[in-house]
């Protein structure tokens, strides 16, 4: 996704107030409106691609799913055995990770090739295995392996929770659930399973700072000339503050539709009941 800066924004910003600079006052109010108004246009659509996440693995205690992040991190391994087809994995520290997720091994070396992308099963803070496709026989890898986990993002909403991947099956079973300070709880999850996969909204990029490279180019020219109709309604200017809020909308508009186009809201928000998505009561 393109981004642009915050340098750029201000220059911006300034270039339409005809000004050649801003006071220390008007830039920290420039730039409190700026955040209010890139806020204001992440809120004002649900599927935004940039934050929309549509189908990741996230897992659960006690069937409630949290909302927080978990950092990505690479972790060294210090020992990394093979029975069969069941690989052990050994990491020098205790990693932040669950039964299910991906994780990329890479830098080990053996008869059977262990490396790639897998999904793990936990066995204790510091050990975990996965399964290769083919192996017999038993062996010690070699090299100076790592462990890579991507992560998960900070959920803002949550939309939809399935038992399986919706993305990879034709139909997967599909939860109730309710929301809390705690996160999502699962209603009737009589598998006790410990993780879902949950279409969510993820949370917001900002607020941002004065050396912020990561405005969303989506938001950025309605953020711009919106935060130039403040700075016209609080010099007094009504009547062009409100045409510059139209101009404003209008680019919202613009990338609202082209997120539309690209079939998010209906992909991936809307529901489609059948006898096997149906959850069991």
């Amino acid at each position: 996704m393109q981004s642009n800066t915050y340098t750029s924004f201000y220059a911006d910003v300034l270039a339409l107030t005809g000004n050649s600079s801003f006071t220390t006052t008007e830039q920290t109010r420039i730039l409190a409106n700026a955040n209010r108004r890139l806020y204001q246009a992440y809120r004002s659509f649900s599927s935004w691609p940039r934050y929309i996440v549509g189908s990741e693995l996230r897992p659960a205690v006690d069937s409630v799913i949290s909302r927080d992040a978990i950092a990505g991190a690479t972790y060294t391994i210090s020992s990394a055995t093979r029975s069969g087809t069941v690989v052990t994995i050994t990491t020098s520290a205790p990693y932040a990770m669950f039964t299910g997720a991906t994780v990329t091994i890479a830098g080990l070396s053996g008869t059977i090739e262990p490396d790639g992308d897998y999904e793990i099963t936990e066995v204790s803070a510091s050990v975990f295995t996965y399964s290769l496709d083919t192996g017999t026989g038993t062996e010690t890898y070699s090299g100076s392996g790592t462990a890579v986990y991507a992560g998960i993002s900070t959920v803002d909403s949550f939309n939809r929770i399935f038992r399986d991947n919706p993305l990879n099956l034709y139909s997967s079973v599909e939860y109730e659930f309710y929301v809390d300070v705690d996160g999502a709880h699962i209603i009737n999850n009589f598998s006790n399973n410990s993780s879902f996969w949950v279409n969510y909204y993820k949370e917001w990029s900002g607020p941002y700072t004065a050396a912020s490279t990561d405005i969303p180019l989506e938001f950025y020219r309605f953020a711009v000339h919106a935060t130039y109709a403040d700075y016209l309604r609080f010099d007094g200017q009504i009547d062009k503050a409100m045409a510059e809020e139209n101009n404003a909308q209008q680019y919202l508009m613009l990338e609202v539709d082209k997120a539309e186009n690209q079939r998010n809201v209906n992909s991936l928000q809307r529901r489609i009941s059948t006898y096997n998505s149906r959850q069991s009561r």
